[in-house]
């Protein structure tokens, strides 16, 4: 559910998972820019570069044990503002709907809202659960298919977007008791 971790005086933040995460700030806005200008060839490439981060920073975190306070909080942001460049994006220069983005970004908006609870509440940090993850996996996947323009694009984005706001009622839930539990 949350982790209650109080945040170290001094951590060494500065590891492969960490930097993985940061590119995705960085990378972001690349993508964002070869889409604008058309290039899909390399806006394809930096996406799945910048998708391929998100996976593997945690993996490397947990396999080496080089998991920190603060890239589990910096994971989750550098995951949001991925998938809201992503959105705009294909509002932008696709058939995507605007009001779909809505939709899509619904758990993250809630998980935003919840992380910023458990910080103040408990100096701790929102954990993901399965639902959030697969909700991540259909987002990366749902950019994906309207960048190649795969046919059944409409089809994942609506199984994107009933995952998502499923997940955002499940984190909503989840908030609403932690703000109700003692402290």
């Amino acid at each position: 559910m949350t982790e209650r971790i109080p945040i170290p005086k001094k951590e060494n933040i500065w590891n492969i998972p960490v930097l993985l995460t940061i590119s995705r700030f960085v990378l972001s806005p690349v993508f964002f820019f070869f889409l604008l200008q058309r290039r899909l060839d390399l806006a394809l490439v930096v996406f799945t570069f910048v998708a391929a981060t998100d996976f593997a920073d945690g993996w490397i975190a947990r396999s080496t044990k080089q998991s920190t306070v603060f890239g589990k909080m910096l994971d989750p942001m550098a995951d949001k503002f991925m998938i809201l460049l992503a959105m705009l994006a294909l509002v932008l220069r696709f058939d995507f709907p605007l009001w779909g983005i809505f939709l899509v970004l619904s758990r993250d908006v809630v998980s935003l809202v919840g992380s910023l609870i458990v910080y103040i509440k408990y100096h701790g940090v929102w954990s993901a659960n399965s639902f959030g993850k697969v909700t991540t996996f259909l987002q990366v996947i749902l950019v994906l298919f309207y960048l190649l323009n795969f046919p059944f694009k409409i089809w994942v984005f609506w199984l994107t977007s009933v995952v998502s706001v499923a997940t955002a009622l499940s984190y909503f839930h989840r908030s609403v008791r932690i703000v109700s539990q003692p402290q």
